[in-house]
């Protein structure tokens, strides 16, 4: 059947000559291009992709023939120009001209604003095109597969700086404008095309491999800049040294853009990112602030080979993009800082990746794409966790340095090209032992994930799968799954590889054998389930952090799903009082305080006491102040269970601690950890009354780094006053906060128990201008709170409102969502009496 949003392959571009003339003052723009095109059958017809646009004129130049008409079909973004003769096969030059609005939609070439720290307003002409919205900005043949060479030209009024893909060509002057020039591209797919004009400054250029980088951002903020050189330096170096093959651009400038609906954009040689994402005062920010800003410049610039280099075909494969950058995102930062023990942080994205994977709802990470809202709907947990996770299972498995010559081989082969996801299984599997294709196809095709259930017997262990679901229902799926057990055999820890190809498989020894854990270091992509043992007391002195991640993660999705009893997960997870790693106790603290609403009012006391006496044993280990030296880690702790002990726990003691240290901080911003500082900030808020709320809100409006204005506006939906609460909805939808950052304000009131009757009340009643407001790829996300619900009235009410209000670039994430929500009214319905029987 055809689909009506894909263009024919009769025609092919090979180039683009492209002028756009920006008038940010007037908020519109004109644009005119030659594209040379080969014509594979004789048409009168060229249809291309455009949406938003008004065309001028449009002609075969190289016939001297105009066209006779000009069709749009704005249900499928493409306009047809109709000619009055027809088209032998050959190559032709079309010539169009044309003109449209910058709006502040925040995709195709758009319009932001800051102002500068005199209290002066500019004006900002930038694009974002990913995935259909280079149509936008100019006609285009807007499908990954047509590649081709763009040759910007960017006539901009005097003295804005002005930037695209590549290195300025020329620059000519007149009285009023200055016309910049830029080399040609190499060829590269149209969402990669990419132009920012405006007021900014930039970094000197550093050469890195003889690469010029730059940082780029609006003017006055330069000190922010010195970690995003950083890493960027790291990143082009540990990834041409990796991918065994030079950067495939001739200069790289990092955009810092003030209005930005995504985190980032890998446009070849001119990324793009939000402000919080590459401006940082590295003395001032969190460890997961910096972890992050690491984490995203790495995933854009190892996109410069995977994705911009070689390229999807279509948008079905765009996962294999994204979770590859995931991937060696993660692998990059874990070299980068081996002390932020990055590949252990990963289990927390895995846990979310699982959650949404464990529900019927849930997709294959490759599935048809047909229109733009699917592509939009492709970017989500499943194609960046997941396929990340299942990349690094392979990598595990096959070993690195034949995974990583498997890369490189792809590389080689598809360069400036477009690829299928089978192509780089292929590659892969030259250097690899397993069949890789084969093995791959059964988790990137199917949905889901494997149970592996585990039985440790004298001188064996038997494994079997199963499907893994929230449900419990089992649709028989079979993966090829790289299974690694780690055991102790004659007093010697060891751990052993296998294939499980079918339903089930058993490991054989020679002599007695004891099960330590079912997923060593916790690579594979499954829940291990373990049929003979409730307590691992003694089998935790064996696991390495990892492990124990995955351990305490696994009981807590067998609890959710109903198949244990609450108190083994409390049981196990209560003899980790000693244990120091942060991404640990912070699953264990995060789910012992998401039960505290459902202890009976007569245990609630007991219940917080358990939490307390949990959090105090910790502080006594790490100490309840700083040490000189002290590792990152130990900071990142302290800081969760400062938080913890003030807010889930009502501490006094630690309530007045956290605001001496907000105090403190007020005086002297460098004066306290970071970590601290921001549980502070969180904790004030919490306790917080309406001269604590207006100090916030200005401190969001003054902040002078991104971070510092993200942890002040998120902590407005942290008081507890819902008088309060109103405030921060309405301004959502006020000049006062950004379109980028108010769909994960309301989200953020949303995921609040307190909170979530009223944000969806807010939500119902305010729905035409929330859709109104915000870009389409952030509607979505407002809705992740909406899993804790475990009122069945308002479930049912949620559950109405999306049957008459469907959101189609984003309708498997609701439905995910709403699924979640009345598996989190079974888990309460199932677990809430046991919970209470072992509190008593």
């Amino acid at each position: 059947m055809e689909n009506k949003y894909r263009l024919p392959k009769t025609i092919i571009p090979s180039y683009y000559s492209i002028t756009i003339e920006p008038d940010l003052e007037n908020e519109k723009f004109s644009g005119s291009e030659i594209i040379s095109i080969e014509i594979k059958e004789k048409i009168n017809t060229i249809k291309l992709n455009s949406i938003g646009l008004k065309i001028d004129t449009a002609e075969i130049i190289s016939d001297e023939l105009k066209s006779e008409s000009i069709t749009e079909d704005k249900e499928h973004e493409t306009l047809s120009i109709n000619f009055n003769k027809y088209f032998e096969p050959g190559e032709y030059k079309l010539k169009i001209n044309f003109h449209g609005n910058l709006d502040n939609s925040l995709r195709g070439f758009y319009l932001s604003r800051y102002k500068d720290e005199n209290g002066i307003d500019h004006k900002i002409g930038t694009t974002q095109f990913e995935s259909t919205d280079a149509r936008r900005a100019f006609p285009c043949f807007d499908e990954p597969e047509f590649k081709a060479i763009f040759a910007i030209t960017l006539k901009v009024p005097k003295g804005l700086f002005t930037v695209s893909n590549t290195g300025i060509k020329s620059i000519k002057n007149t009285n009023t404008h200055d016309i910049y020039e830029f080399e040609d591209s190499i060829k590269m797919s149209t969402y990669l095309v990419a132009f920012v004009i405006g007021p900014f400054e930039a970094t000197d250029e550093v050469m890195v491999d003889g690469v010029p980088l730059r940082i780029v951002h609006a003017i006055g903020k330069s000190h922010l800049t010195d970690f995003a050189i950083e890493t960027g330096k790291f990143a082009l170096k540990y990834f041409t040294d990796y991918f065994g093959r030079p950067y495939p651009g001739d200069k790289l400038d990092m955009i810092a853009i003030p209005d930005f609906a995504s985190g980032a954009m890998e446009n070849l040689g001119c990324i793009t990112y939000r402000e919080a994402l590459l401006l940082v005062n590295k003395d001032e920010a969190t460890q997961g602030e910096l972890t992050r800003i690491a984490d995203v410049v790495m995933h854009e610039i190892a996109h410069m080979w995977f994705g911009d280099l070689v390229t999807m075909k279509w948008w079905n494969g765009i996962w294999l993009n994204e979770a590859f950058a995931t991937f060696m995102a993660t692998k990059a930062v874990d070299k980068f800082n081996p002390k932020w023990e990055r590949w252990v942080e990963f289990g927390i994205e895995k846990s979310a990746a699982f959650d949404v994977d464990s529900l019927k709802s849930t997709r294959p990470i490759e599935y048809d794409v047909i229109s733009p809202d699917d592509a939009t709907a492709m970017f989500d947990l499943l194609t960046y966790e997941k396929g990340g996770a299942v990349l690094r299972m392979l990598e595990q498995y096959v070993g690195e340095e034949h995974f990583r010559d498997g890369i490189r081989s792809y590389l080689n082969k598809h360069e400036f090209s477009n690829t299928e996801t089978e192509d780089l299984w292929d590659s892969i599997e030259e250097f690899s032992s397993i069949p890789v294709r084969e093995t791959m196809n059964s988790w990137i095709l199917q949905p889901g994930f494997p149970r592996i259930s585990i039985k440790n017997q004298k001188n064996s262990i038997s494994i079997s799968q199963s499907t893994f679901r929230y449900d419990n229902s089992n649709d028989k799926t079979i993966w090829k799954v790289p299974v690694e057990i780690k055991y102790k055999l004659k007093g010697k820890v060891g751990s052993k590889k296998i294939l499980l190809e079918e339903k089930s498989s058993e490991i054989n020894m020679e002599s007695e054998i004891k099960l330590i854990s079912g997923n060593s270091n916790a690579n594979g992509f499954y829940r291990s389930e373990y049929e003979t043992i409730n307590d691992f007391s003694n089998e935790i002195n064996f696991l390495n952090k990892s492990e124990k991640f995955s351990l305490i993660d696994d009981l807590w999705a067998s609890s959710v799903s109903c198949r244990i009893p609450i108190n083994i997960f409390l049981n196990n997870s209560l003899n980790f009082k000693k244990d120091t790693d942060p991404e640990l106790q912070s699953l264990i603290v995060s789910r012992l305080s998401s039960l505290k609403r459902y202890a009976d009012k007569d245990l609630k006391k007991k219940y917080i006491s358990i939490i307390e006496n949990y959090a105090l044993n910790l502080i006594q280990e790490i100490g309840e102040d700083p040490k000189e030296g002290e590792g990152l880690k130990i900071k990142e702790l302290r800081a969760i269970l400062f938080s913890t002990l003030s807010i889930t726990c009502e501490n006094n003691i630690y309530i007045e601690k956290l605001n001496d240290i907000y105090n403190q901080y007020n005086l002297n911003k460098g004066s306290a950890d970071p970590n601290i500082t921001a549980s502070a900030i969180a904790s004030v808020a919490y306790y917080g009354n309406e001269k604590t709320y207006r100090d916030y809100f200005q401190k969001y409006t003054d902040g002078e780094t991104p971070q510092e204005k993200m942890r002040f506006l998120y902590s407005l939906a942290e008081f507890r006053d819902t008088k309060l609460l109103e405030k921060t909805l309405d301004a959502s939808l006020s000049k006062e906060i950004k379109n980028q950052d108010a769909p994960y304000l309301i989200a953020y009131a949303l995921r609040d128990y307190r909170h979530c009757e009223k944000t969806w009340n807010f939500i119902e009643k305010n729905w035409k201008d929330i859709i109104k407001k915000f870009p389409d790829n952030t509607i979505p996300r407002i809705f992740g709170g909406i899993k804790i619900i475990s009122n069945i009235k308002l479930a049912d009410k949620i559950n109405l409102f999306f049957k008459n209000n469907p959101i189609p670039q984003g309708q498997k994430t609701i439905d995910q969502n709403l699924e979640k929500m009345y598996q989190n009214i079974n888990f309460v319905n199932y677990q809430k009496e046991k919970f209470n029987d072992w509190l008593k």
